[in-house]
């Protein structure tokens, strides 16, 4: 029973922490082996549950292309907050903050592209109203 509990409280911590805490800081917490948290992570897809719930914060009154937009950059922003929470930590190897730092270089460029992305639709209905009031 304690167990059951364990990994519901586990859970819930993850997804509060929006996916930044990792299965040694959870497993510590909770007195249990990080391999069990990644188990539990793996076998009950938290990081499935986490994308769901930040996709559901949503704003009805946009356009599909907005909200696709929208989804997009809070996928790359927990990306980002996932990756940052991790650089903080003090037993990395430089390798491992190479990697990350070149991960967080990959998503701003993913941002940026998103972006530009947006602006473009955005000239794009502006021209295609304007067309349409010519009309």
């Amino acid at each position: 029973m304690k167990k059951n509990q364990d990994r519901k409280n586990a859970e819930k911590t993850f997804l509060q922490d929006r996916g930044r805490i990792t299965n040694k800081e959870m497993a510590k917490k909770l007195g249990v082996h990080p391999a069990t948290i990644a188990r539990w992570k793996k076998t009950d897809e938290w990081d499935v549950k986490l994308i769901q719930t930040i996709s559901d914060i949503n704003d009805s009154n946009t356009t599909e292309e907005e909200d696709s937009f929208n989804t997009d950059m809070r996928h790359l922003n927990l990306l980002n907050e996932r990756i940052e929470a991790r650089l903080q930590k003090k037993e990395l190897l430089s390798s491992e903050i190479l990697e990350l730092s070149q991960a967080k270089l990959n998503i701003i460029s993913c941002i940026e592209i998103l972006n530009d992305q947006l602006k473009y639709s955005d000239i794009r209905k502006i021209q295609l109203r304007e067309n349409q009031e010519f009309d």
